[in-house]
């Protein structure tokens, strides 16, 4: 497990979030829109379609997607300008809760499914954070997360160039720091598996730059001339993704 020392406070993070320009994540929503219909991929192997509560669900790619494969949908973003976005985007078919889990309505409870697509690293006590999602799930349903890895093969050979290193990512993890986490929730583990993400040439190259990645400037250049910049690719950045059921 690892954590990051010192940590931004709460009031500090959740200003960040706010602030966040919507511009900015949605110039990869095609990527996003594919990341999340391989999410749904996954769901669909453990949960048949019911009701389902997506935690962090930012724009609405993936309760856009869920909704399209038949899953009744409630997301909770604490981004305002994100949030508008998720309920223009689903158009009536769910509801968008802006605010923290916390801020959702206590009657809002018996899912089948919860989601934590890159929300457990942001969170200041991980434990407790599944435990809140876990008092949400009805008995046999399903909770998936997804998170950066140190133990992956990225983590461990990009070391402090790991693009995954973010000011506002609070803590990273392991497959057994993980299933930890899990057991204190009073979760039972079901499966884990690798994740990658689409993202655009043009961000892939943006993101290895401000890392520090030789050469990736120049890359961006030539993508750009070569009109190649908003191609999809599907990149390994080294993240976990675990499937629980209480």
């Amino acid at each position: 497990m690892g954590f990051r020392h010192p940590r931004p406070s709460a009031s500090e993070l959740l200003e960040r979030y706010h602030e966040l320009p919507a511009d900015l994540y949605d110039a990869e929503l095609p990527g996003r829109t594919r990341t999340a219909r391989r999410h749904v991929e996954i769901l669909r192997r453990y949960a048949e379609p019911g009701h389902l509560l997506d935690v962090g669900c930012a724009s609405g790619a993936f309760l856009c997607a869920a909704a399209d494969g038949g899953w009744r949908v409630v997301g909770v973003e604490p981004a305002a300008a994100l949030c508008q976005r998720a309920a223009a985007a689903l158009g009536g078919r769910g509801e968008v809760i802006c605010g923290t889990l916390e801020d959702a309505p206590s009657h809002l409870a018996g899912f089948d499914a919860v989601t934590l697509w890159d929300v457990l690293e942001h969170v200041e006590r991980p434990a407790d954070f599944l435990s809140a999602c876990v008092a949400r799930l009805r008995p046999g349903g399903h909770l998936l997360v997804n998170v950066p890895d140190l133990e992956s093969l990225p983590a461990r050979m990009m070391g402090a160039r790991w693009p995954l290193l973010l000011p506002e990512h609070l803590n990273y993890f392991s497959p057994a720091s993980l299933r930890h986490c899990a057991a204190l929730a009073g979760l039972e583990w079901r499966a884990a598996g690798r994740r990658r993400a689409a993202f655009s040439v043009d961000y892939v190259f943006y993101r290895l730059a401000q890392h520090g990645i030789p050469l990736a400037p120049t890359a961006r250049r030539l993508a750009r001339r070569l009109r190649m910049s908003r191609r999809l690719i599907v990149v390994p950045l080294g993240e976990l993704y675990a499937v629980w059921r209480r």
